[in-house]
Parts: C-alpha cells; structure tokens; sequence
C-alpha cells in the first residue's frame, strides 16, 4: 500500500469544527495487512547505545541553551568594568536572553512541525554558536546585547523541541525516565557556568587586540559557547523522528529509519519485524497548495480550539506559574548563598543578627547599593552554594526516575513542598531553616520535565512542536514578568510576594489534579 493510501479523505469536516477539502488523516489499515502501530514500532526498535547516545546529545543540547541563556549573568558581571556598565545598561543586557526567546518561539515550532526535529536544533545550535562566539569579541555593550538577543533566539530552540525528539525517539518504557535524566542535566546549568566564572574570571590577564582588549570575560564567553558547538556536531550522529517522518507521509524513510535505530541499539542477528507503520492520533493533518500564511495559521489555530484547548490552557497555565515563580526568587539565590555560607564560615555575628529571610533579603539590597563597585571577581562561597543546589537537584530527579511514569504524582508531590516551603520561608525566622525552606521553593524548577513530557504525550504530531515552542514563550514571558514585577516588590512588600507564590502554586495543584491520569504499565504493553 502506497504512502498516500494509508490516509483517509474526510471530506467537509478536518475534526476541529473546519469546512475543508483537502484535509487528510490518517487512518489505520486493516488487520491482515500487518501494520504496526508506531508505538509498537518504536518499542520493537528497543532500547541501547542509540536512545542512551541520543538522550546524552539532546542533554547537552538543553544545558548549553541554559548556559548560553542563564550563563550569561556572570558574562554581565564580567563585562561591567570594560563596558563601564551602569544599572540601566546592565538590565537591558540581562533582559536580551528572555526577549530572544519569546520572538522566536512562533518559527521554530513551525519549523519543527513541518521541517522535522532534527532540522531545527541543527540550525538553532550553530546559528547560536556561531552569534556566541562572536559576542566574545563585542567592541562595546550594545553588539554585545544585540548579539545575545540573536544567539538565545536560536537557542531557545532546544527548550522544546530536545523534549520532541527524545519522546519520539525513545521506547514508552525508558521514554518518561529519559526526560527526566535530560531535566537533571538541564539543572545542573548554574554549577556549571558559575564553576567556569570562577576560575576565568578571576584570571589576572589583558591582552590588547587593538579593536579590543581580551580579558577574562570574553575567555568565559568562548568557554561557555562551546556546548553549543558540541552538541550541534553531535546531532549529525542521529537521525530525524520517524514518527515526523511517519505523519509527514516518508514512511519508507521512517521504516529504514527505524531499522537503523534497531540495529544501533543492538538489535544484531535476524532482522526488525516491521515494514508498515500507522499513526494512532487523531488531529494530525496534510496539508496541499497552501500558502506560507495559512500554513502558518494551520500549525497554530488546533492548538486553540476543542479538544487542544483544555490541554493548551492547563499546561501554559502550569508552565506561567512555574516559571513566573521560580526565576523570580531564583535572582536571589547567589546573593543569599554568598550571605548564608559566608556567615558559617566568618567568626561574625551579621548573619545571626539578622532575623527571617525577607529582612535578609532587604540587607543583602542595601550591601550590593552601599558597596557597589567595579569588580569582576567571584567568591569562592557561591561555587559551593551552585554545586550544592545542582547536586541536590540532580540526585532528587535521579531518585525519582523509577517513578518516572507517574507524572501526575510528582508533579503534584513537587508542587504541594513548593507551595508549603513559599509560606514556611517567610513565616519561619530562624535564618538557615528560611534558607532551607527558600531552597524547597526553588524546587518547582523540577517540574519543567513533566510539563514538556506532556506537551509530547498529549498533541498530535503535526502541532506538538508547536504546541511545546509556544511554551517556551510562556515561560520566557512568564519568566521576563516575575522577575520585573514580583522583583520589583521583593524590598517593599517581601512577605506578600512569597505568599501571592504559594497562592499561585496553591493554583498550579489544582490545575494539575485535572491533568489525565498517569499510565499503568499494562496500558504501555509492559
């Protein structure tokens, strides 16, 4: 049977409420013809060197996007001397890498569902390579602003569709675990750039270039790109989706697709079962003679309407509070750890002093404007504090992995300690039981996995690109308010804004209890 035999016509209605004519779907065949579900299909491809290698170059993909986005707050910090920055330019520089994901998100979910997966990370990791390592080189801080909006465009690329790839890539029974493995590296981003910081910055060299000076800060910034060169070349080792090939209507490329991955896996001796392959999804479509402008409308407008639509508001609703919440406080982190960890270490009383994290946090402020300086230098004490919160997130999401499949569970677990911790940091004053508390409000960051598991289990294949870059600018925009707004009241309203989070993660547990319910092994054929 011919590729376009395996689609059924259906005529004046596409299935979501659109008179149409040249709508098609797919449809499943009949029994005698040995057709394999893809599901099936992908499970018979197993599990080895291929889904593991794939999961480590798609990890390294989504720590060099948080490196290059996050990172960059200590290339700032870095650059402030050079660039004689004040408080004005430093807060356009450190606004560049959420506004680049945000103008972004709408293209690379078109070009994910419609050029395929591995294109798209293809083109988003070297173009952000490439703008990265020339921003090592920014004659002044406006290029250098420019060039980070362009490079985390790019980039931002790999917060969603890595997720894509890897759930289409990936057997049912490893899949949940493999998303989370990928968020725990995902976590590990602070350590990371902040160890690098501190043995580069800290660098007593300048060598004059003549169009600029070289100094430890434009070292840091060719180190930090590197992760995107790397996994960039690592992608040309794997294949495309075969389930994107599958509903793009390439099923004989998906099949030998399929068969390589079986064979990379382990899959030595005899040879891989299937030779036909359906889709079991309702939504998916194929469009003809359309034009750039409707396809474009096409790719976005399902998501927005019955049945998407429950599913689109729950889920950019969790990834708003997440995100809002979690990089709002989270600009706190290395200020209080520096003030924490310095205060066991000191033979001071200023830590003890000081009672409850809010009148902490107004103390912290009040240092950082009375002492502000030219430096570049980076204490020792937030090396130790970012190892010790990559660490503790890793080792939580590697624990957890077992229970991988139980989404609805954990992300409710994580969301509920979130919650109590927002109130209890507050509300408690002895100063390093609020720190611990603050820490278990940090927390929420373990949800993203879980959040964009579920753009991948619950779209069809011809909006799920979309439908997850669309969520990259939710938590982008997301991210860029909570940290404007919730910041801005942080000195003058402190303990309302920690209790309007735990309101707002209060919200997030009962949008969740409304998700669908988690899958039980035999559902998955285990």
């Amino acid at each position: 049977m011919s590729a376009q035999d395996r689609y059924r016509y259906k005529g004046d209605d596409d299935g979501f409420g659109r008179k149409s004519s040249t709508v098609w779907t797919v449809s499943k065949p009949s029994n005698d013809e040995r057709h394999y579900p893809y599901n099936e299909a992908i499970n018979l491809a197993g599990n080895g060197r291929y889904s593991i290698g794939l999961m480590a170059t798609l990890s390294m993909a989504a720590l060099a996007m948080a490196i290059d986005m996050f990172g960059f707050s200590v290339i700032v910090t870095g650059a402030t001397c050079d660039f004689q920055l004040d408080l004005s330019q430093t807060n356009i520089l450190l606004s560049m890498p959420f506004v680049g994901p945000i103008a972004m998100a709408y293209p690379w979910g078109y070009i994910a569902d419609t050029k395929g997966r591995k294109t798209s990370l293809l083109i988003a990791m070297w173009g952000s390579f490439i703008v990265s390592v020339a921003s090592a080189f920014a004659p002044n801080w406006v290029f250098m602003a420019v060039m980070k909006f362009i490079s985390t465009s790019f980039c931002s690329c790999a917060q969603s569709v890595t997720y894509t790839l890897l759930g289409e890539s990936s057997s049912e029974t490893f899949r949940d675990s493999y998303m989370l493995i990928m968020t725990s590296v995902l976590d590990f981003s602070l350590a990371v750039y902040v160890v690098a910081a501190y043995f580069i910055l800290n660098l007593p060299f300048s060598l004059n270039f003549g169009f600029i000076t070289f100094t430890p800060w434009r070292l840091l910034t060719l180190v930090l790109a590197l992760p995107l060169g790397i996994s960039a070349m690592g992608m040309h080792f794997f294949y495309e989706s075969p389930k994107f090939l599958v509903n793009a209507g390439r099923t004989e490329e998906a099949i030998e697709v399929l068969k390589n991955i079986w064979y990379r896996n382990g899959g030595y001796g005899g040879k891989y079962a299937v030779k036909k392959i359906f889709l079991e999804e309702e939504g998916n479509e194929k469009h003809k003679d359309q034009s750039l402008l409707q396809s474009l409308w096409d790719q976005i407008v399902p998501i927005f309407k019955p049945p998407l639509l429950t599913r689109s508001i729950q889920l950019y609703f969790l990834t708003a509070v997440i995100y809002s919440t979690n990089n709002s406080y989270f600009m706190w982190f290395p200020f209080l750890a520096e003030k924490f960890t310095s205060g066991l270490t000191s033979n001071t009383t200023d830590v003890e002093q000081i009672d409850g994290l809010c009148n902490t946090i107004v103390s912290v402020a009040a240092n950082v404007t009375v002492h502000a300086k030219c430096s570049t230098a980076m204490e020792v004490s937030l090396v130790w504090a970012s190892l010790a919160e990559g660490v503790s997130f890793v080792i939580v999401l590697l624990a957890i992995t077992k229970f991988a499949r139980r989404k609805k569970l954990l992300l409710t677990i994580i969301l509920v300690v979130s919650c109590f911790s927002a109130i209890g940091a507050v509300t408690v004053m002895e100063n390093m039981i609020s720190f611990i508390l603050f820490f278990g409000l940090l927390l929420n960051e373990l949800c993203i996995g879980f959040i964009f598991s579920y753009f991948v289990d619950l779209y069809p294949t011809s909006y799920r690109g979309m439908a997850a870059c669309l969520g990259v600018m939710v938590a982008r925009a997301s991210a860029l308010g909570g940290v404007n707004i919730l910041g801005a009241f942080m000195l003058s309203h402190c303990s309302i804004t920690f209790y309007g989070c735990a309101a707002m993660l209060f919200c997030a547990i009962l949008v969740t209890s409304m998700l669908p319910p988690d899958k039980r092994k035999k559902e998955i054929g285990l």
